[in-house]
């Protein structure tokens, strides 16, 4: 199931700060992406990949978008 960033920041009880400082960005860019007002680049990806654990294809970069049909499948398995 694809989450957003700040789902998944959230779900560690984390803030934006120390997500900023653990992949080495501004909490500012933070907050962007959490509002899908900017993306992270490839190489801030990967970054957000390795400290949450997850493949890049479970992060969803865009908040307001609906869940995809594979993701509301996995809501009934």
């Amino acid at each position: 199931m694809r989450r957003t960033i700040r789902e998944l920041r959230e779900e560690r009880g984390e803030s934006r700060a120390a997500l900023a400082a653990a992949v080495g960005v501004t909490s500012e860019e933070v907050v962007a992406w959490e509002m899908g007002k900017a993306e992270p680049t490839i190489s801030r990806l990967r970054a957000l990949t390795g400290h949450f654990g997850v493949r890049d294809d479970q992060i969803n970069l865009r908040p307001g978008d609906p869940p995809s049909l594979g993701d509301r499948l996995a809501e009934f398995l």
